[in-house]
């Protein structure tokens, strides 16, 4: 009874005090009968206090009687904004497109508020608030589909065993062309979940569909069953996603005889230039020219390379400047030579056969990008790497550096994630190599050697060094830069590695990088300089933890074959779960070299032997049925990686 009464006490305090202020706030002066200015603050002040305290003394006199129960009240949650984040929890969507032209602003409103993380080393997770930022320059590039990344307040930091461009969550947003009105929608109204709640615009739960207040809508992007996009970007497409992501993959793994880590770092590219239409034409293009991308292919087709735009302007496909393709070729050169290949070929200029043929032939003239590709690891790191170099040193689109980390992320939580069967997850590991990096083998006296290559890696690279010593260890030339940033060219070395002064001798070349996970990626060569040579270099890849070194007699083979004995099949004629002994462990060991597999060399064929069966299968294009037979022996045989 007295908690009631002191209830009711408070509140008529509360309501007296309050009643005032407002009229005062609403009012401000009011005239008195007197004519005199007063205000009702004033007025009111000292009879309600006394009013008040005669309630409460006459409210505890009543009730001293009654008994007491106190009533505790819980502690206000903590609500520290910082801490050391330490991991994050998975977002329920990282895939989304839209419809539209927004602004950068406007699209990051519509994703997540709050991103839920682990903070100094707790188990238990909480949501900090957030905001998103794009990777690419927003305004300048015509992508179709931008990177964002979290930005969280300045309380919050990065734990040092954590990369930003791996394991915290991203979220890319795929663009829908606007005159793409055939195209189904990747979700179904059934289907999709509301992603944003604005008022000027926001996904009816119920309906599933944006509000057309907005001038862009936003849908969770779907995932076919094998985890390859659906993301309906292109018009009349002469195959679909799926068919066409297909073929890129057994071309660049059985024509070019890429490794799975090597072909998804490709094709996260090509997705990326051309959402893997053959008959794309650059998004402005549609706009300028007036026509769609099958119109446009088929109007190239008819004129060999002539045609008009829908205005009845003549252009010319080598020299109109619009991307087009797989890889979107642009330049007049480049759009010259695949227009000359259609045309002998009798092929259509979006072919996609005739255009990954071209693919294959444009990258005999990029050396450091075909090394790279060839020999980078069959597993995660090859995977980011592969990303990263082709978009560096090939593609090489605007805001390369970021774009290239992007893509590499991306790489990881996308094709590779699909194609290998492994987890995404890099948490604390270095991806540091030195990509298509030149290293002479002789130096002609007087002559010098360009330095030309990559040091990649998935954390800012906090040290590059070169230095050329001599036979008796003197460093004749050394020069350190501190990048910090996630790839950086080697030229940057060029003008301290000063190989035209060297007189004639035995030399070694070095080049070392670091990065902020405190990993380091040494290359070394030995060389000779003689007024007699004739000069010579050759490319190098080395990865994270290698320290290679090769002379100027013996360099490193492209591709290596394995050193190892191969297994005899039992007598039924295949391997299968279960099978024990020698012969196990020798699959087993060639298996690890093969793919990085990680599997234990115990003779005992378990579990993760015959994912890494299948994995093996898939990489060269066979059935993955886990069922290592004849033919599987027999393709081991021949493989080299």
């Amino acid at each position: 009874m007295r908690n009631k009464l002191i209830s009711f006490v408070l509140s008529a305090m509360l309501v007296l005090t309050f009643i005032p202020q407002i009229s005062f706030a609403l009012e401000g002066e009011t005239e008195s009968p007197e004519g005199e200015n007063v205000t009702i603050e004033e007025q009111a002040t000292e009879p309600i206090e006394e009013t008040i305290d005669e309630l409460v003394d006459e409210v505890v006199k009543e009730s001293v009687e009654e008994p007491v129960t106190e009533v505790s009240e819980e502690a206000p949650e903590e609500t520290d904004e910082s801490g050391v984040i330490t991991g994050f929890v998975p977002l329920a969507t990282t895939e989304y497109y839209y419809e539209g032209n927004p602004e950068e602003e406007e699209l990051t409103l519509h994703l997540p508020e709050v991103l839920s993380v682990y903070l100094n080393g707790s188990d238990t997770p909480r949501d900090i608030a957030v905001s998103w930022e794009a990777v690419e320059d927003f305004d300048d590039t015509d992508f179709y589909f931008y990177s964002m990344r979290p930005v969280w307040g300045e309380g919050f930091v990065l734990s040092d065993s954590l990369s930003a461009a791996v394991d915290v969550p991203w979220i890319t947003v795929y663009r829908q062309e606007p005159e793409n009105d055939s195209i189904e929608p990747v979700v179904t109204e059934e289907e999709v979940e509301p992603i944003y709640t604005e008022e000027e615009g926001c996904i009816d739960p119920e309906a599933g569909v944006a509000d057309d207040t907005a001038d862009v809508s936003f849908k969770a992007l779907a995932l076919e069953t094998t985890g390859e996009f659906v993301d309906g970007i292109t018009e009349d497409s002469y195959a679909d996603t799926a068919t066409n992501t297909a073929t890129i993959y057994r071309y660049l793994t059985g024509t070019m005889k890429l490794n799975t880590a090597a072909a998804c770092g490709v094709m996260i590219n090509i997705n990326a230039e051309s959402a893997m239409s053959p008959i794309n034409l650059q998004n402005t293009y549609n706009s300028k020219f007036g026509l769609s991308d099958a119109a446009y292919t088929s109007a190239v087709d008819k004129g060999k390379g002539s045609y008009k735009t829908s205005g009845g302007t003549s252009k010319n496909f080598k020299t109109d400047s619009g991307g087009y393709g797989l890889c979107q070729w642009t330049s007049s050169g480049r759009k010259t030579n695949l227009l000359n290949r259609a045309i002998s070929s009798n092929r259509s200029i979006g072919n996609i056969n005739m255009q990954l043929e071209h693919l294959n032939s444009e990258l005999q003239n990029y050396p450091s990008v075909l090394t790279t590709l060839q020999r980078v690891p069959n597993n995660a790191a090859g995977a980011y790497i592969a990303a990263a170099q082709f978009c560096l040193a090939f593609e090489i689109p605007a805001n390369t550096v970021s774009t290239a980390a992007s893509r590499g992320r991306s790489c990881l939580s996308n094709y590779w994630k699909t194609y290998s069967g492994a987890s995404s997850s890099a948490t604390g590991t270095s991806f540091v190599s030195l990509c298509g990096y030149s290293y002479p083998t002789a130096i002609k006296v007087g002559k010098g050697m360009d330095v030309t290559g990559y040091a990649v890696s998935n954390y800012n690279i906090t040290s590059l060094t070169g230095k050329i010593t001599n036979s008796s260890g003197k460093v004749l030339y050394t020069k350190t830069l501190k990048p910090n940033t996630t790839a950086y060219k080697l030229s940057k070395l060029d003008d301290a590695m000063k190989f035209g002064s060297l007189s004639a001798g035995t030399y070694t070349y070095t080049i070392s990088a670091t990065d902020s996970l405190g990993k380091t990626v040494t290359a070394t060569h030995r060389f000779t300089a003689a007024s007699g040579n004739t000069p010579g270099k050759a490319l190098g890849f080395a990865t994270n933890g290698s320290n290679v070194s090769t002379s100027s007699a013996t360099t490193a083979s492209v591709k290596k074959t394995y050193s190892g004995k191969f297994p005899k099949l039992p007598k039924r004629g295949y391997f299968k779960k279960g099978d024990k002994g020698k012969q196990v462990k020798r699959l087993q060991k060639f298996l690890n070299w093969y793919g990085n597999y990680g599997l234990k060399v115990n003779g005992k064929l378990g579990s993760k032997g015959i994912k890494a069966i299948k994995k093996f299968q898939k990489s060269v294009g066979f059935k993955a049925d886990g069922v290592f037979g004849k033919k599987s022996l027999a393709k081991a045989k021949k493989v080299k990686r």
